[in-house]
């Protein structure tokens, strides 16, 4: 009995590992590692993703892309290596403060958001879609908290 127990948490730990490895495989340039990572690291910044304000028509971001490359990364955010990336998701968006007014229903995929990452800062990134023509809805960073 005590050999299963110990064979299922070994198991287990190994599966909680696997997003990490797979977030940064593929690109060995940018680090990208949970928030609630036990592998956290001094000086990474941090990208909030969760976090929208729909009376400011702006809507979360579920990042799918990092450096125009695909990855999976937690849905409430981020840290990130320090520099210049890009980012890129799909939103969900909540049309009730920012209703729809184009007659364009087709909305086209956002741009990549280039950012330039400083260590320890944290970035609140998000879908900016109050325009009326959906052609300038784009991804935005539309906070920063800077760490002192």
């Amino acid at each position: 009995m005590h050999r299963v127990f110990k064979g299922l948490v070994t198991g287990a730990l190994v599966l909680a590992t696997l997003p990490v490895l797979a977030q940064t495989a593929g690109n060995d340039q940018t680090l990208v590692l949970p928030l609630s990572s036990a592998l956290t690291v001094n000086n990474m910044a941090r990208v909030i993703t969760s976090k929208g304000r729909p009376a400011d028509c702006l809507a979360p971001l579920a990042v799918n892309k990092i450096d125009g490359e695909k990855r999976v990364v937690p849905a409430q955010g981020f840290l990130i290596e320090p520099g210049v990336h890009t980012v890129n998701g799909k939103a969900m968006l909540d049309l009730t403060n920012c209703p729809l007014t184009d007659s364009n229903l087709h909305i086209s995929s956002a741009a990549d958001l280039e950012v330039e990452f400083e260590p320890d800062g944290t970035y609140y990134i998000g879908y900016f879609h109050e325009a009326a023509n959906t052609e300038e809805w784009k991804l935005v960073v539309w906070h920063i908290e800077k760490s002192p």
